[in-house]
């Protein structure tokens, strides 16, 4: 009698087991790259929100400070006051499309009550790359808002 051989139940339930293992480690494997390529994906996308971000404050900084030097020069001379020219925003406009392209809408320029100083608010738009191709989500909208200290003393028109 060989007392070596195994009994086919065992060997049946052996391989029953192993193979229940396999498929936990397959779901195992799934969920974590799935996991993980998540992880990264939000990683990508909001990275790219900030890029925008930062690219639109400074955008609107810089914005802020050419329409400090945007004063309608007739009123000044005539009232010795400060104000924006009439097409200030649209030369906002032009000034951060330029540096956006296109993905930032300026939506106020407008002079403080007081004079002191000169508020520029404005929207940018940062895709999501990867999460819309997903998950269809839309850009994100961030709200920009700059300040600048009006163009005083003006000795001569154009300066």
């Amino acid at each position: 009698m060989n007392t070596s051989r195994r009994n086919p139940i065992h060997s049946v339930h052996t391989v029953k087991r192993m193979a229940e293992a396999g498929y936990t480690v397959a779901i195992q494997s799934i969920y974590y790259t799935v996991l993980i390529f998540t992880f990264f994906a939000f990683i990508f996308d909001f990275g790219n929100v900030g890029y925008v971000y930062t690219i639109s404050s400074n955008s609107a900084r810089l914005a802020a400070q050419d329409a400090a030097k945007n004063v309608d020069m007739q009123w000044f001379i005539d009232n010795q006051e400060i104000r924006l020219s009439p097409d200030a925003l649209t030369r906002a406009q032009e000034f951060v499309s330029g540096m956006t392209d296109g993905k930032m809408t300026v939506t106020e320029v407008s002079l403080s009550p007081d004079k002191h100083f000169i508020t520029l608010r404005a929207v940018a738009y940062a895709g999501l790359p990867v999460l819309n191709s997903l998950f269809g989500l839309q850009p994100v909208e961030i709200p920009v808002q700059a300040f600048a200290q009006p163009a005083y003393g003006i000795s001569e028109e154009g300066q």
